[in-house]
């Protein structure tokens, strides 16, 4: 039941019978064919924000990347859990601090802007009109990189035909 949309009744049902202490996550995930850590997410969202936390929500709430480092920030100050913050700001879903936690260790501060979601277009016939042409150091690392991606390419060829060979000895006939 990947990517299924559940109601709001589903999810209130779900909750008040883990509530009513008529199983566990995983018993009730069982009955309700569903994984989980839903059950999980539904039952702390229930407790921490109400009702309301179950209903669909139309639209994503984008945070600005001066938001993002205040809750980082604050995290890290109170030495709280992602759970503890999400719950301090109001934020529904605790692992996008840790998303937002990983994305500033790897990539600094700027990895925290707004990115553009959705298909990035092609535009490589409007950039050959607008950009330069390579210089010659760039030409060379372009040359380089190709070559070092064909190798890769074949170096992985190699390896899946060696992994699809048999591990055990044949033996041979006389």
């Amino acid at each position: 039941m990947k990517n299924k949309k559940h109601s709001f009744e589903f999810k209130m049902a779900v909750v008040q019978s883990y509530l009513n202490n008529e199983g566990g996550y995983k018993a009730l995930a069982k009955q309700y064919q569903i994984n989980p850590s839903l059950i999980t997410r539904w039952v702390n969202n229930y407790n921490e924000f109400g009702p309301d936390s179950l209903l669909k929500h139309m639209t994503k709430t984008t945070y600005t990347s001066e938001f993002k480092r205040s809750v980082l920030d604050y995290r890290q100050e109170n030495l709280l859990s992602y759970k503890d913050t999400a719950h301090h700001f109001g934020i529904r879903n605790p692992s996008m601090i840790a998303n937002w936690h990983r994305r500033l260790r790897d990539g600094g501060h700027a990895a925290l802007e707004e990115k553009r979601r959705g298909r990035v277009k092609n535009m490589s016939h409007q950039s050959k009109k607008t950009s330069q042409p390579l210089n010659e150091t760039e030409r060379e690392e372009l040359e380089r990189l190709r070559e070092e991606l064909k190798m890769s390419e074949l170096e992985n060829i190699i390896l899946k035909k060696l992994k699809a060979l048999p591990t055990k000895p044949t033996k041979k006939k006389r």
